[in-house]
């Protein structure tokens, strides 16, 4: 049997729960899901998609506001680095004195641009180049041009608004993924609880169709590496064993004496093979049939007389060949050994007579050699 894997993804989470809510309404006649578990079920997924939308909308606002935020950074970056560059070739030309150089938090004698990857050196940076040429010209310097002060200060006030706006969209992300990481706890435990609802409603179902049944109701199944894939030919009933339980059939038998001879008698001839004591049961219900015994009116005295008649017959004159049929005589041609039977022989007038409730049958007529042995036998 495959074994099952919760789901680690948030859209599988909610993919599992909704296949669960719909199928146990679709299936409202069978309480596979209790309705406490359905009622917790529809209150936390509904939270849990309010978090993940919420989630998404924040994360792509987040996204499409730092493109132009990107912008923003290297415009900002590029004025303040020429402002620096500028500073240092007056300073080199001799129009500033090095030591003017220390407003703007600079080294005098390095003449290299400082490092302004991050939004963070960015901002300490303009800020010192801001405050520094402020007080350069409160005390009498001239302004500097191309680029002037006045135009890094615009490009450094668009980029610090950007940048306070990205981090506020940071934020809401942050917040945001902390209430969906703290719902998915419950919802996992919510899953588990459901799944083995789902697999104790259906437990007695053989495997296959047990899988099958609840894959409908969103339960996920691995096989593991080298497992056989259960086919529909699992579910069929296996060969059963038979098994000789003779202490069992005479146990039966015991209870049922009517029946007890001849089971006996079966059992004399040949061993009865039973599988279950189920088998065991017909077999008694089978022998206990009713015997229905046909009624028949025995006729012991008949009150009709019956004439036996004795006659010596005359052989048969032989007949030619080419005798017309209809001149030959009537009388068949018998033998002694043709019927063992005394029969009886009534006159025509008489009225047919039954012995019995059965027709007498009419008596043949002998021959001489018939008539020598009856000759003897009477002597």
């Amino acid at each position: 049997m495959p074994y099952r894997r919760l789901p680690n993804t948030d859209q599988a989470r909610v993919r599992a729960l909704s296949t669960a809510l719909e199928e146990s309404d679709r299936q409202h006649l069978q309480l596979v899901i209790s309705y406490q578990t359905q009622h917790e079920a529809k209150v936390l997924l509904q939270k849990f998609e309010q978090a993940i939308g919420l989630y998404k909308q924040t994360y792509d606002n987040q996204v499409n506001s730092n493109k132009d935020f990107q912008q923003i950074f290297r415009n900002a970056r590029l004025y303040i680095s020429h402002f620096i560059q500028v500073l240092n070739l007056a300073v080199q030309r001799s129009e500033i004195k090095k030591e003017y150089k220390k407003l703007y938090h600079l080294d005098p004698e390095d003449f290299s641009v400082p490092d302004m990857v991050s939004a963070e050196s960015l901002i300490e940076w303009g800020q010192n180049i801001i405050e520094g040429e402020a007080l350069r010209m409160k005390a009498g310097g001239v302004p500097l041009y191309n680029p002037a002060i006045a135009k890094v200060k615009v490009h450094y006030d668009i980029f610090k608004e950007y940048r306070d706006n990205q981090l506020f969209l940071q934020q809401n992300t942050a917040r945001y993924g902390d209430k969906v990481n703290n719902l998915r706890q419950p919802i996992d435990d919510l899953i588990l609880a459901i799944w083995n609802q789902i697999e104790g409603f259906f437990n007695e179902l053989p495997p296959y169709k047990r899988m099958e049944s609840c894959k409908q109701f969103g339960v996920i199944y691995y096989y593991r590496r080298g497992e056989a894939e259960l086919t529909p030919a699992d579910d069929l009933p296996k060969p059963l064993e038979v098994v000789e339980e003779v202490s069992t059939i005479e146990a039966v038998v015991a209870e049922q004496p009517l029946v007890a001879e001849a089971v006996q008698e079966q059992m004399t001839t040949e061993p009865i093979v039973i599988v279950d004591k189920i088998a065991a049961e017909e077999v008694v219900e089978e022998v206990e049939a009713p015997v229905v015994e046909s009624e028949i009116t025995v006729i012991n005295d008949v009150d009709i007389p019956v004439e036996i008649v004795l006659e010596t017959i005359v052989e048969p004159e032989q007949v030619a060949e080419d005798m017309s049929p209809a001149l030959q005589s009537d009388v068949a041609e018998v033998t002694l050994f043709d019927d063992l039977d005394v029969k009886l022989e009534v006159s025509q007038e008489e009225p047919e007579l039954k012995l019995n409730g059965v027709m007498p049958k009419k008596r043949k007529k002998r021959n001489a050699k018939q008539d020598e042995l009856l000759s003897l036998f009477f002597q």
